[in-house]
Order: structure tokens, then C-alpha cells, then sequence
């Protein structure tokens, strides 16, 4: 985007630099850290913590600051001064949201530091809070603080819009200090905006000349150099601020900036690598990512990053720009047209997002709505290719035909080998629908540009969304000719499979292996087409051969753990990535993905501290908090979690699933008022949340609060008349209250509008409390017909079939959800015991597969060791059902059937014990009876 846009619109240019910082991984060199933090970390003093973080701060350490002051804050919360400097840290990172957080701890705890004012209003103004800062922060105060709080003053009434106000408090401010930076910074933006370049350079050399060193106003002079097309000045300024502030990250950035403005990329992405070594995956760094993605067209990429700017700061209005772009290059129509209406109504006329909205309107088949956007603009930028091709495009659509003739041949006069032209034509095209006629468009451009792969790309992925994959097979074979690449060779393996043609597929990406052997894609094709055919050890074979010719390569240790998870191999994939973070510690989703394997390998310490490392180096990212809050969870450390989870909903404000996970743990605790008070807010983010309801709903019946219960289907069912889950969840109130006929009728009603397996379980259930069994047998069957391989409401009709001692009738229906699910324990392990009661051969043979899929299920060890009691095998049996007792030692049936087999097997002491047991329990065992029985007899 333009320069002079950047510096005039409300200091845009350095608000990313204030935006919360870490989004990403940021372990950098994380053993030196650690070492330079260690002896403080062992300290138990809070005090003495406080002077090694202020030591870590003058050395420009930040993050180990944040880390020591952390550890003090964890050996007394209620340290002021920890609190006080941390928030100073957090505002120099650039964290504001965290700063706002520690600096009102720190007032709270009665911190009187001279400036904390400021500062606090400092963080809210980072954060876009203009109209907080002017309520909160009144004109009021100390002689010599007044100059500083007018000028924040005067910032926030320029970000909102009042530049009248705010220009005359600038100037109230530099009454009381003649050269104060912030006002003189401030009126330098009022003048751009005015078009008044040259009085805002003036009162940009007038700070610069009073405060050589000060970094905002290096900063802003280097935009302005930028801005005059006077790249190595602006440079030299940026070079003097990191001279000054070697760990100034954003200096780093705008350095970045001016090498993506030369088209540099990989200076510019060296410039990023080292601001990201410095402050971690902050906001700032996002967005230079997501740039030069962009200019180097890598959409997916600089979408990826966006994505996590703007869910943290969703008005800045360089990403909201740079997002639309990256969407309607994605084709992402929707979401494009979003962001750029959000931008255009803050910057009416502006011609770059102008053209993606036109180009948007015409995809969309409105060539009306891109002409009214594009006719205002033809006149003032006649020689515009783009502009004229679009408006070509439009007339066309329009069905204008004479003036869509004027304007293309308009665009190709000025553009006569139009190759680009025809592509964007085609693109316009192919985004509404028009495939024949953008066919023809790219078959042009592909004659055109006879050695641009781009053009070549699209015309092939044309002819696969038009379903012609033999042409896309030629149009791919006329890329091959043209010159031969990994990326082609790949491309041709994915049509042959188009094409269900496996072995060529196969041939191809051999091939494009040959061409580069570590070309990831064909390697991962190729993998896919190994399990495809149940070939595992082929793929990690392949694997392994690419990672001996890289074994630092982080991507194939990744996909090598994936195989082992997939193949159950759980300490060969943590082992792999274990690896590759120590290849690449600042990676977040290989931290995540590690995490996740210690959690699921129950080594709750290690996923609990590497969670805790991640949320540190990243402490703006979702998926960080996401991670450290199930951490705490996997410990039972309900209150870590439920203060995790408040972090993520803090991070994701319009979104109720961290409120509803909140509101889980909560519930658990029994805290049943929080947990509501969650739910409320949830549904306030969104209306409709069924989670939310049912949640909602299921703690006010365990409060036999029916009435509030019912409002609360009833709210849902008035907001979404024409969805099941209103009437669902009324139904649920009823039957709570043992209402079974009012209950059937709700579900009968839910039903009506979604038929669905779950919901028919609950019918089934109401019409034999009212004595109607045949029918809901009846209506049993009529859904099995048209829904065979329903497995959940096969097992349920199973287990009520085995609960009536109908074992025939249960086998039939376990056999028909292994049919649709063949490994299904749950099913193995019924049909196993159905067969045994009916005194069917095949109950052991079920029973063993089941133990060969699930070892550890107590309810599977029991069934195969009864099975072997029933059948003498007591060798086996024994082992089987101890180890079912020590894994589940209330379940009254694995006692009965221990106590029974120690009987047979003589040891009637063991026996005794057992069965007494089994009897002491405060609730009564099925089989009480036949305990009692045997225990008479031992």
C-alpha cells in the first residue's frame, strides 16, 4: 500500500508496532535464556527477583524479564513492585492488553509510582481504546506529568476522530513543554492528513532536532523519507535506532518493509527472522510475514498470519486491506468482500481496494454494483489496465457489449502481449461460474506467456473443476515440454488420480522425486498412496530415506511422527518430535503437536511444562493458552485451567468456546452459579450455541429449576423455529420431570425437522415408559432400513436387547454395526458376551479381537476371562479378571466374577474376600443374590 497512507491515517504506522506481541513461537536460543535466568529462578526472594528482572530490562533483555518477574509473581502475587514492572515490560514488548492487566494489579495493590497514569493510559491507547483513555484518564495532574497527559489526551481524541481537539491540546501541551515528541509527532499527523507535507516535515525535524535520539521520532522521519522515494535515508534512520536499541524489534520490521518495497524478499525475510529471534511471532512480525507472502503470491501463507492479527486487533486497517487482497486471491469471495467493505468505509475512493471490490462484484455476477464502484475512478486513472480491464469485464456481464469492446481494447493497447489481462479475465470468469469462456481466456494467455507456470496452472485446474481431466492431462503434458519440474510432475500424479489411474499417479511423483528428492509434496502423495494401499512401512520407508539426505529437515521429523501416531507407535512419535524442536525451538505447532503426544501418552508433567513454555514465548496465542489450559485440566487443577481458559477468551472475545469450557470446569467444582453466569455470556456471543442450552439446561434440571429450563428451550426454539434443537431440549425438560408423553411430543416435534439417530434413542425410550414397546420396536426397525450403518443407535438397540436378555436379538444388531465398523470394541465385546449367554462358539474368538484392540478396558478383560471361567480356562481367567479389578475396583460384576473364578480355582480365602466386598457395597450389585449365595457355600 502507499506510503503516505500509512503514516497519515491515525499513526498506523506505529500502532502495529504497540499491538500485543507474541502470537507465535519464540523459544529463541531458549537454553542461553534460561541460563541468564537461572540463578534468579532459584531465588525464593520475590525482591531479589525484581532487581534481576530490572538488570535483565536495562540490558534490553525483555523476555527474560517477563520470565523472572513471572517467577516472583508466583511466590507472591500480591508483589506490587513485580506487578508494577512487569506491566512496564509488557507496554515496552508492546503487550498492552497484558500491561493494562499488571499495571491496574498494581494500582490495586496500592502502587503510587510517578507516571503510572501514563502509563496505564498508554496501554489503553495502544489497544484502540480512545474514549477509555478520555474517561479514565482526566486532564487533572501533577505539574510535571501534565505536558505527557495532555498529548495522550490529544492522541486519543485524533483516534476518534476529532482532530480540532485534538490539535489544540497538542498545543496545550507544547505551551507547557516547547518540544514534547508526542505533540509534536501528533500535530506532524494532523498536517499529513491535510496534505500539508511540508509542515509535517518541519515539526518532524523540530523533534528530531530537540530529541536526536528518540525512536518515535526516527521513526516518523524515516516514514517520511520512505514516503519521498528516498529509501536509503530511510534506511540510515532505521539503522540509527537499532545502533541506539539493538533489541528494537519494530526497527527491525521497517527495515524489512523497505527491502519488500524493493522487492527483496529474501533480505526481507531475514530482516523478519530477526526481529521473530528478538520478540517472538508478535502482531508486527505477523504482518511482515503475511506481506511478503503476499508479493511473493504464497496466499495460504500470508492468510495464515492475518488471520492471527486480526483476531487480536481487528481494526487495523493495513491487515483488513492486506486480508481482502489475500482472500479474493484465494477465492474466497465472502470473506474478501468483508474485510474490503470494512476498509472502504473507512477510506471511501481508495483505488487498490476499489479493484478488488470490482473484481469481487464481478465474480459475483453484479456487474452493476463494479460499475458504480469503478466509473468514478476511470476518469481520474485512464491509463490503468487493471482498472480498464475490469470495467471491460463488467460491461460484459452487464450484457453492454459495444462499451466492453471500447474498454479491452483500451487495456491491450496499452498492454498488447496480454497475457496478465487475458489470465485476470479467465480468473473473473472462473470466480462466477463462466468456465467455458475462461478456458478460452487462459488458452490465450498460455500462448501468450509460453514461460509462465502460473497461467499453465490455472488452465489446468480449469480443466479438472470443468470435470475434463484428459484435457488436463495435455495441458499439463504442454507445461512438461515447456520445462520439466518437481512442482509439474506433481501436478500431473494429482490428475492421473483425477483419473483413478494409481500407477501412473505413482510414476509421476517417483519423477518429481527424481527432479528434487525432497520435494515435500510429492513425498506426502506418495506416503497417502502407501496407506491408500495399507503399505505403511513403504511410507515411512520413503521418510526415512529423505531424512538421511536431511536429517535437520523438521518437516519430514513431523510427518515421520504422524506415521508412528498412526501406526501406535506413541514413544517413536514423541521421540521424532522431540527431535525436531530441538532442530527448531521456536516452532509453535511443533510444540503444540508434542504437547498434545506427552497429554495423550499420560505424561501430564512434561505436556504441563512444555504447554507452560509455549504460553510464555507466545502469550497472545490461542492455540498456546488452549494447550496450557487442557494442561492443567489432564492435572485436575481445575482453578489453573478455569484462569487459562479466561486468558483464551480474552484472546478470542468473539467466540463462546472458551466461556463454555469455563463453564464445564465450573460445573465440576460444583460451582453451579459461575458456570450459568459463563453460559449466559456464551449465549449473548451467540444466540443459538446449542452447546451452550443443553449445558445451561442440564445444570438448572440438576437444580430442578424446570421453569427457567424450559424458558431456556423455548428462547431456542422462538430464535431457530425451523431447527430440531429447540424442541429437543424442551423434550429433555419433560423428561426430566418423568413427563413422558409431553416429552414425546417435543422430540416427535425435533424429529419432524432434523430425523436423527440420537433423537429416535430418546423417542424409543419415551414410548416404553408409556407402555408403547411394539412401537418403538417398529419404528426401530423402519430406521434400520434406511440407515444400516447407524452404529451409535445400533448399540444402544443392542444393549437394550441384552438388558431384556434378548441375546439373539442383540447379536444381530452387533453384527450389523461391525459390519459398517469391523474394530469396534464396544461391539466386540457385547457380541462376544451375547454369544456366550446364547452358547454361540463364536463368544471367545469376538472376546479376543476385542482384547487385541483394547488390553487395558477392564470391561473387556472381564468378558474374555468369564468367557474363560465359563469354559475352565482359570489359568488365563485369573489374570484377565485381576487386572479388570485393580482397573475398575467398583464394579460389582468384575468382583462377582473374580470371586467366582478364585472359588473354582480352590482359593476360597480369596474367594471370601472378594465376594464380600462385592457385598459391602452401599449399592446393590446385580448380582447380590448369586454373592450371597456362593459366600454360603465357601
Amino acid at each position: 500500500m502507499p506510503v503516505r497512507w500509512r503514516i497519515r491515517r491515525n499513526a498506523m504506522s506505529r500502532t502495529i508496532s504497540r499491538l500485543p506481541r507474541p502470537l507465535a513461537a519464540a523459544a529463541i536460543a531458549l537454553a542461553l535464556l534460561f541460563a541468564a535466568v537461572l540463578g534468579a529462578c532459584k531465588s525464593g526472594d520475590p525482591a531479589a527477583l525484581v532487581a534481576e528482572a530490572r538488570r535483565h530490562r536495562a540490558n534490553g533483555d525483555l523476555r527474560a524479564a517477563v520470565i523472572v518477574l513471572k517467577n516472583a509473581i508466583q511466590l507472591d502475587g500480591a508483589h506490587r513492585d513485580a506487578r508494577l514492572l512487569l506491566g512496564e515490560v509488557y507496554l515496552a514488548q508492546g503487550d498492552a492488553p497484558s500491561a493494562d492487566k499488571e499495571l491496574r494489579r498494581a494500582r490495586q495493590l496500592g502502587a503510587a509510582a510517578p507516571g503510572l497514569q501514563l502509563l496505564l493510559g498508554r496501554a489503553m491507547l495502544m489497544q484502540g481504546q480512545h474514549e477509555r483513555v478520555l474517561a479514565e484518564i482526566g486532564p487533572a495532574a501533577p505539574a510535571a506529568e501534565l505536558p505527557a497527559i495532555l498529548a495522550l489526551r490529544a492522541n486519543a481524541h485524533l483516534g476518534s476522530g476529532d482532530k480540532a481537539r485534538a490539535d489544540a491540546l497538542f498545543a496545550q501541551a507544547l505551551g507547557l513543554q516547547a518540544n514534547l515528541p508526542e505533540a509534536l509527532l501528533g500535530l506532524a499527523r494532523i498536517a499529513l492528513d491535510g496534505n500539508r507535507d511540508a509542515e509535517a516535515a518541519a515539526l518532524v525535524a523540530r523533534a528530531l532536532a530537540a530529541h536526536p535520539d528518540d525512536v518515535e521520532c526516527l521513526r516518523f522521519h524515516a516514514d517520511l523519507r520512505r514516503a519521498a522515494g528516498r529509501p536509503a535515508e530511510a534506511l540510515a534512520a532505521h539503522e540509527r535506532i537499532l545502533a541506539l536499541q539493538p533489541y528494537n524489534v519494530q526497527a527491525r520490521l521497517d527495515v524489512a518493509t523497505l527491502h519488500i518495497d524493493g522487492a527483496r524478499f529474501s533480505d526481507a525475510r531475514q530482516a523478519i527472522a530477526a526481529a521473530r529471534k528478538l520478540g517472538g511471532a508478535s502482531l508486527a512480525v505477523l504482518y511482515a510475514d503475511a506481506m511478503v507472502d503476499f508479493r511473493e503470491h504464497k496466499l495460504k501463507s500470508a492468510l495464515a498470519s492475518l488471520q492471527q492479527v486480526l483476531r487480536v486487533a481487528p481494526d487495523y486497517y493495513p491487515a483488513i486491506l492486506l486480508a481482502g487482497a489475500v482472500q479474493s486471491g484465494l477465492g474466497a469471495t465472502g470473506q474478501a468482500e468483508q474485510h474490503l467493505q470494512k476498509f472502504l468505509a473507512a477510506y471511501p475512493g481508495d483505488l487498490y481496494a476499489t479493484k478488488l471490490m470490482s473484481a469481487l462484484h464481478v465474480r459475483a455476477d453484479a456487474p452493476q454494483s463494479a460499475l458504480a464502484l469503478l466509473t468514478p475512478l476511470l476518469a481520474r486513472y485512464p491509463a490503468d489496465v487493471e482498472l480498464l480491464t475490469l470495467a471491460g469485464e463488467a460491461n460484459l456481464r452487464a450484457r453492454r457489449f459495444d462499451a466492453a469492446s471500447v474498454l479491452f481494447e483500451q487495456a491491450l493497447a496499452l498492454a498488447p502481449d496480454g497475457a496478465a489481462l487475458h489470465t485476470s479475465l479467465a480468473l473473473s470468469r472462473l470466480g462466477s461460474g463462466d468456465t467455458g469462456r475462461a478456458l478460452a481466456e487462459l488458452e490465450r494467455a498460455s500462448a501468450l506467456d509460453a514461460g509462465g507456470p502460473r497461467t499453465g496452472l490455472l488452465l489446468v485446474m480449469a480443466h479438472l473443476r470443468a470435470n475434463k481431466p484428459d484435457k488436463a492431462l495435455a495441458a499439463v503434458q504442454d507445461m512438461e515440454r515447456r520445462g520439466d519440474n518437481p512442482l509439474v510432475q506433481n501436478l500431473k500424479g494429482g490428475i492421473h488420480l483425477a483419473r483413478r489411474d494409481a500407477r501412473l499417479a505413482r510414476a509421476s511423483f517417483d519423477k518429481a522425486l527424481l527432479l528434487e528428492p525432497l520435494y515435500l509434496p510429492a513425498l506426502a502423495n506418495l506416503a497417502q498412496l502407501d496407506l491408500v494401499e495399507r503399505k505403511p512401512a513403504a511410507a515411512r520407508q520413503r521418510y526415512e530415506a529423505a531424512l538421511r539426505k536431511a536429517p535437520r529437515n523438521t518437516a519430514l521429523l513431523d510427518a515421520l511422527a504422524g506415521l508412528a501416531q498412526r501406526e501406535g507407535r506413541a514413544a517413536d512419535a514423541v521421540a521424532l518430535l522431540e527431535r525436531a524442536r530441538q532442530i527448531e525451538p521456536d516452532s509453535l505447532p511443533l510444540g503444540l503437536r508434542l504437547a498434545d503426544l506427552y497429554a495423550r501418552a499420560g505424561s501430564k508433567d512434561k505436556a504441563l511444562r512444555l504447554a507452560r513454555t509455549l504460553q510464555t514465548a507466545n502469550p497472545s496465542n490461542p492455540q498456546a493458552a488452549a494447550m496450557l489450559a487442557q494442561a492443567h485440566v489432564l492435572k485436575q487443577d481445575l482453578d489453573a485451567a478455569i484462569e487459562a481458559y479466561g486468558r483464551l477468551a480474552a484472546l478470542l472475545p468473539a467466540s463462546p468456546a472458551p466461556l463454555l469450557r469455563m463453564a464445564s470446569l465450573h460445573s465440576e467444582k460444583q460451582d453451579d452459579g459461575a458456570a450459568l453466569a459463563l453460559l449466559r455470556q456464551a449465549l449473548t456471543i451467540e444466540p443459538a450455541s446449542f452447546e451452550a442450552q443443553m449445558t445451561m439446561i442440564n445444570i438448572l434440571l440438576r437444580q430442578k429449576n424446570y421453569a427457567e429450563a424450559r424458558s431456556v428451550a423455548l428462547d431456542a426454539q422462538q430464535r431457530a423455529p425451523a431447527s430440531a434443537s429447540g424442541y429437543k431440549l424442551e423434550g429433555d425438560v419433560h423428561a426430566a420431570q418423568g413427563q413422558h408423553a409431553a416429552a414425546l411430543g417435543a422430540w416427535e416435534r425435533a424429529f419432524s425437522r432434523k430425523p436423527d439417530g440420537a433423537l429416535l434413542i430418546q423417542i424409543n425410550g419415551a414410548l416404553r415408559a408409556l407402555g408403547r414397546s411394539a412401537e418403538a420396536d417398529a419404528r426401530m426397525a423402519a430406521w434400520f432400513r434406511e440407515h444400516p450403518a447407524d452404529v451409535p443407535a445400533r448399540l444402544y438397540y443392542a444393549s437394550s436387547k441384552l438388558v431384556a436378555n434378548d441375546h439373539k436379538g442383540a447379536i444381530a444388531h452387533l453384527e450389523a454395526v461391525l459390519n459398517a465398523d469391523p474394530d469396534n470394541v464396544i461391539a466386540l465385546n457385547d457380541l462376544a458376551w451375547a454369544c456366550q449367554q446364547a452358547g454361540d462358539a463364536r463368544a471367545l474368538a469376538y472376546a479376543e479381537r476385542a482384547h487385541a484392540l483394547a488390553p487395558g478396558n477392564p470391561a473387556v478383560l472381564d468378558t474374555l476371562g468369564w468367557i474363560d471361567v465359563e469354559r475352565g480356562n482359570l489359568a488365563r481367567a485369573l489374570p484377565l479378571l485381576r487386572k479388570a479389578n485393580s482397573l475398575a475396583p467398583a464394579a460389582g460384576n468384575i468382583h462377582f466374577h473374580l470371586g467366582t473364578a478364585l472359588a473354582r480355582s480352590g482359593d476360597k480365602r480369596a474367594a471370601r474376600r472378594e465376594l464380600e466386598r462385592l457385598l459391602a457395597q452401599p449399592q446393590r450389585s446385580a448380582h447380590h443374590e448369586q454373592a450371597a449365595a456362593l459366600l454360603r457355600t465357601l
